[in-house]
């Protein structure tokens, strides 16, 4: 028979925890080290599970009729696979709704609740409620499976709640963030009809000039001048499409579709859209991949985009004559806050260089230095693009050198 009991029936005795200070220490850090949701969770989980002695636990977070999984740790791969578990019958649920902790020793069998898994051992168990502001968002949930592994006691709990308030404030700063986000994603949004009008306007005439000289053709049956006016048309289509790409990705939020790539096929589709272009301009276009980097799982789209955003950039840098290059490279060492091994694309250009005054700004939307021809929105787009992806993008040259961007993600 399960023994089943809340927090306020349990005995004050057992082992003593490990470290909780160096607990709420790690903890502390990653909160103010990490705006990654799911990466705080994990991290305040693996300490919590190493304090109490734990083997499996879950931070659930209530969303509808179903609670998310925002991180699990030995818990079945198909039941973190699913990322989430229905709320209705859970121990989640009970807690939740009674918003309280609870201790289960073990296996529980009350009509109830029941366990998410009822196939595994628990020896005992525990939920805590993830409170803020007298609103319950989710749960922490952690069991004890190993036969000599002892119930869970009192202390047990109380550092449990400790850790569940660090969660809980975590959760709602980052729901604040991401509200701001949003918002300042829409205004900005609003602003692009403003900043980009002059954009469209020059786009709209080119266009329309491209018709002129098509009718002209057609009409006297120039053929060599139909041609002409057919490339203005493309040239001028082409920046009106990309402007509303920019537009799209810039004001929505999307999750990346990943899928292993080739490092090498991305950069020849880059450069079979710019080659034309750089041949107008008598630029080089430089393949620098050495194959130490052969495949990386990305969205290939977007990365495509992040790609050819910067080499068209790198193309109005670089006078006549110059090089335009992109290179691939694994790190073995942690930069931008991100941890290694890391897989680094470099777009390098033979321009004069960014200004010291301008690298501040250069990724924020609507900056630009080339007037009626840029929109301000391609540097920003695509550091968005590279942050959907858990990456960061970096100016890797000084002031004054030919620029070098650098776009860093997780290998």
């Amino acid at each position: 028979m399960a023994s089943i009991s809340t927090f306020l029936d349990q005995p004050c005795t057992g082992a003593p925890r490990r470290d909780p200070l160096a607990a709420m220490l790690t903890i502390s850090e990653a909160l103010v080290s990490n705006l990654e949701l799911n990466a705080v969770m994990d991290t305040i989980l693996a300490r919590t599970l190493v304090e109490v002695e734990a083997q499996q636990g879950s931070i659930l977070l209530l969303d509808g009729d179903c609670l998310r999984m925002l991180a699990a740790r030995g818990l079945p791969s198909e039941m973190v696979a699913k990322g989430y578990i229905p709320r209705k019958g859970s121990i989640a649920e009970w807690v939740i709704e009674k918003n309280q902790p609870l201790i289960l020793n073990d296996h529980p069998s009350s009509s109830q609740y029941q366990a998410l898994d009822a196939k595994r051992t628990i020896v005992s168990g525990m939920c805590v409620p993830l409170r803020m502001q007298n609103r319950i968002l989710g749960t922490i949930n952690l069991n004890r499976t190993a036969a000599d592994a002892g119930v869970f006691q009192q202390q047990d709990l109380d550092l449990m709640v400790v850790l569940a308030n660090q969660a809980a404030i975590f959760i709602e700063n980052s729901r604040l963030h991401e509200s701001v986000l949003k918002s300042e994603r829409l205004a900005a949004v609003g602003q692009t009809v403003a900043g980009i009008s002059h954009c469209i306007k020059n786009i709209l005439t080119g266009v329309r000039g491209g018709l002129s000289i098509c009718d002209m053709a057609t009409q006297s049956q120039d053929w060599k001048l139909l041609g002409q006016g057919r490339d203005i048309l493309q040239r001028n289509i082409g920046r009106l499409s990309s402007i509303v790409l920019d537009m799209l990705d810039y004001s929505k939020e999307r999750q990346p579709v990943r899928a292993e790539v080739r490092v090498a096929d991305l950069v020849e589709e880059v450069f079979g859209t710019t080659r034309s272009e750089a041949e107008n301009r008598q630029q080089k276009l430089e393949n620098r991949l050495d194959g130490s980097v052969a495949t990386i799982n990305v969205d290939g789209q977007q990365i495509y985009r992040c790609l050819l955003n910067l080499v068209q950039n790198a193309m109005d840098a670089t006078p006549a004559g110059g090089t335009i290059w992109i290179s691939a490279a694994r790190e073995e060492r942690a930069r931008s806050g991100l941890s290694a091994p890391l897989t680094v694309l470099r777009v390098g250009d033979g321009g004069p260089g960014i200004p010291e005054e301008n690298r501040v700004s250069i990724f924020e939307p609507f900056f630009s230095t080339k007037g009626s021809k840029g929109t301000g929105l391609g540097l920003a787009v695509t550091r968005k693009i590279i942050q959907e992806h858990g990456g960061a993008i970096e100016i890797e040259s000084d002031a004054g050198q030919p620029a070098i961007f650098a776009i860093v993600l997780p290998a």
